[in-house]
């Protein structure tokens, strides 16, 4: 753990640190990766999307707008996009 900002020093591949939200730690998933994964993406519906990438509509839309999500889902998302490379 990083003493100042109380999150991993080592964050996977494609996930910027974002802080703390309640108990929960939040990151970003880099910018490139969510475009990549757009384009693997036949709709953008709730179904389309848990089939996908295994998370909620409402998780897509806020990486898709670059906001911050919970690192664990951040965490699933980057291995399922990064094993269908």
């Amino acid at each position: 753990m990083d003493r100042r900002s109380d999150t991993p020093s080592s964050l996977g591949e494609g996930m910027i640190p974002a802080g703390r939200s309640g108990r929960a730690q939040l990151c970003y998933v880099h910018p490139d990766l969510v475009r990549n994964a757009r384009n693997r993406l036949r709709a953008q519906t709730a179904d389309c999307v848990m089939e996908t990438f295994g998370i909620s509509v409402n998780t897509w839309v806020k990486m898709r707008d670059g906001k911050p999500i919970r690192m664990s889902v951040a965490e699933r998302f980057v291995q399922r996009v990064g094993s269908a490379r």
